[in-house]
């Protein structure tokens, strides 16, 4: 859903009476079956390509089957995310003029920001993390739209991030659950995921301040998408934490990751360094 027409706020208004499910995968061989059941009775053919939608009823019976695009990719539109969103508005009204929708009660619900929950099982740190991403593209509307994700804290974590009592070195693998966010919206590849992550990340105490003591971890980030050409790109990842009860309870912590992913153009001639950024900072 990054940065694709579905978060279009045209769209996300014309599916509030309705439960959205998704399915990602490279092969149909992958599906569910029922997953698979649904897709053969859409019967739509290969030419207005991969992503496909379907509307079910109440009782799960397809509705209607339909492409989000004009044409077989968002070049049809121009990759413009205001005429793909009000186009898929579009053809999502289409697909459910025969249900009736008008007793379907819909909260409104205030907007604000994706948040964890606190885990009272985790007591070492706080119980996640929010990741604000933000791309730099020079002409993409679509990888331009700010992104946030959430990340609950596990064990794992807790024990790769405690106090350092001198320098130490840990690999960035070890906090991929956090790293693996970070990967440009609007992106159609393959399974849309980050394969491989690597790195050596410097992590130090920091002295103190207002009895807390502090820690500061840095280091390059090497990332591999699961792209046709299996990408890669990297970037600089600088983060504080900040420890009570002499290192032993992390209280907060939060940081900055800057880089460079280079986008080839559709024709494959050329290839832009669009600079991405992302901060990261522990919730609740």
């Amino acid at each position: 859903m990054r940065g694709s027409s579905l978060s279009h706020p045209a769209v996300l208004e014309t599916l509030r009476p309705f439960i959205v499910v998704s399915w990602n995968g490279t092969s149909t061989r992958d599906m569910p079956e029922e997953i698979w059941q649904i897709y053969r009775a859409g019967n739509l053919d290969s030419r207005g390509g991969a992503i496909r939608l379907f509307v079910l009823n109440p009782n799960g019976e397809l509705v209607r089957a339909f492409f989000p695009f004009a044409g077989p990719s968002p070049a049809t539109l121009g990759f413009d995310r205001e005429r793909m969103g009000l186009y898929l508005k579009g053809q999502i009204e289409k697909a459910s003029a025969e249900l009736d929708l008008s007793r379907i009660k819909t909260n409104e619900r205030k907007v604000r920001l994706p948040d964890v929950r606190p885990n009272p099982s985790l007591q070492q740190m706080p119980g996640g993390l929010r990741i604000l991403l933000s791309l730099k593209h020079p002409f993409s509307s679509a990888y331009r739209v700010p992104v946030v994700e959430t990340v609950n804290n596990s064990p794992a974590e807790a024990t790769v991030l405690q106090y350092p009592q001198q320098e130490k070195t840990i690999s960035a693998n070890a906090l991929e659950r956090w790293l693996e966010q970070i990967y440009p919206p609007g992106m159609m590849e393959r399974s849309g995921r980050i394969v491989d992550i690597s790195g050596d990340l410097k992590f130090r105490p920091a002295g103190a301040q207002e009895n807390e003591q502090l820690a500061i971890l840095q280091g390059t980030v090497y990332f591999t998408f699961d792209d046709d050409r299996q990408t890669r790109y990297q970037g600089d990842l600088a983060m504080t934490f900040r420890y009570a009860d002499k290192g032993q309870l992390m209280k907060s912590f939060r940081g900055m990751f800057r880089g460079i992913f280079p986008k080839r153009d559709m024709q494959g001639k050329g290839e832009a360094k669009i600079l991405m950024q992302a901060v990261l900072e522990s919730r609740p």
